[in-house]
């Protein structure tokens, strides 16, 4: 354990674990990849639309396939070969990359194609998300769940924080087609690194007709109070993401800034979190996580209005700094929640529920702002939606009661309302 009070990060499962420790380098390099691609697309968007709406469009259409994928890959990853299933979906998202790329090459690059590449990105994210996160468990125990969490999420913040600058920079000097080649050619190396694991078969159990397979996960996790809530709540935390679609307005209007600047304002939730997740250590041995859990929620808005409100670019990293961290305390806390509290099983289907909830918030998060950046200037539609956002977050802890009660996991309750197959 790196720490200072018990703060830090417990970088113990990857001390303890090889496979953990390939899955890690895996999940590493592939954010890393996809950093690239979440500056390089919308930037190719707007500059070929001039719209935010259009920016918003093909974020909700990827997270549409994000939801779907999501659902198939907890089943899925309930049925075969979690490794195997991680591996095919994504070698599917590498060829969706490697046709951006190709794309960005062309006189006039096709909005199509680009439409396209993000349906088969959602796709294949969903399926290998969801058996990520049912993986992950079985290579470090219950045990050490939520610090295998913060490093995995820590993963994720690193490449939020490092590649969209690198991205920024890229795009300056070479315009969006390096970036996309970039990204899938470390996707080839993350199926590699994946491959280095070795099996993960889920345990052996009745296997049941995928429909009734994916209606039992999702009645166990309606009638089991505290996954119930920790999910209502992720949904909600995923929406206050969807003013960043509005990054690219909001650079170019009101700030007066380049693809360099926006990149970084890009990189700035990426760099609050890896601050999050360095200080996550305490998550563990948290006797109140539903409070803190909570608590983390109201904060997300509180930085996205902080950025809006900013007069000048390092005023509005800060505040998208702020919302970064904020958002990575929160996924560790619902991660290690849902993860102690989820049966083996199960744990493919609540994984994918997890991911379903942040995909299906992101999702109504990016269209909304996108109307709303319509009315309003960037910087004002930044504040309407974050004020808007922090009135639902008062009325989630209302509804989210069942955490606040939670003093540490009840491995009897997962048992006891766990459904039969």
């Amino acid at each position: 354990m790196i720490a200072v009070g018990g703060l830090l990060i417990d970088t113990s499962p990857l001390r303890a674990s090889r496979e953990f420790r390939n899955a890690f380098a895996a999940r590493l390099v592939s954010v890393l990849g996809i950093g690239l691609l979440m500056v390089a697309l919308p930037v190719q968007i707007y500059q070929a639309t001039g719209s935010s709406l259009h920016v918003a469009g093909v974020t909700t259409v990827t997270a549409i396939a994000l939801f779907a994928g999501s659902l198939a890959g907890g089943v899925v990853a309930d049925r075969y070969d979690r490794r195997d299933v991680i591996q095919w979906a994504r070698t599917a998202a590498g060829f969706g990359f490697l046709a951006l790329g190709v794309n960005a090459l062309l006189p006039h690059p096709s909005l199509v194609v680009i439409y396209a590449a993000g349906l088969v990105d959602g796709l294949a994210g969903g399926v290998s998300g969801s058996a990520l996160m049912a993986l992950i468990p079985m290579l470090v125990g219950r045990e050490k769940v939520a610090a295998a969490g913060a490093l995995t999420s820590l993963t994720t913040d690193l490449g939020t924080m490092i590649t969209p600058a690198i991205a920024g920079l890229l795009i300056a000097k070479t315009g969006v087609a390096l970036p996309f080649f970039l990204c899938a050619g470390a996707t080839v190396a993350t199926v590699g690194l994946i491959r280095s694991i070795g099996p993960q078969p889920p345990p052996v159990r009745d296997i049941a007709h995928p429909l009734r397979e994916l209606a039992i996960g999702i009645s166990f996790a309606a009638r089991h109070r505290v996954i119930r809530a920790a999910l209502l709540t992720g949904a909600v935390a995923m929406m206050v993401s969807g003013p960043l679609v509005l990054l690219p307005a909001f650079a170019g209007a009101e700030l007066g800034a380049g693809e360099t600047t926006l990149g970084l304002l890009y990189a700035a939730p990426g760099a609050g979190a890896v601050l999050g997740s360095l200080t996550s250590g305490w998550i563990g041995r948290s006797r109140r996580p539903g409070l803190a859990l909570l608590i983390s929620l109201a904060l997300m808005p509180i930085g996205v209005i902080a950025a809006g409100l900013a007069p000048h670019a390092a005023l509005a990293f800060l505040g998208l700094a702020g919302f970064g961290l904020a958002r990575a305390l929160n996924m560790v806390l619902r991660y290690a929640i849902l993860q102690r509290e989820s049966p083996e099983e199960l744990r493919g289907r609540l994984s994918g529920l997890l991911m379903v909830q942040s995909v299906a918030g992101t999702a109504v998060g990016s269209m909304v702002a996108g109307v709303v950046g319509q009315f309003f200037t960037p910087g004002t539609a930044l504040v309407v939606y974050g004020l808007s956002v922090l009135l639902l977050v008062a009325l989630t802890t209302i509804a989210a009661a069942p955490l606040l009660g939670r003093k540490q996991p009840d491995t009897a309750d997962s048992i006891d309302e766990q459904p039969k197959s």
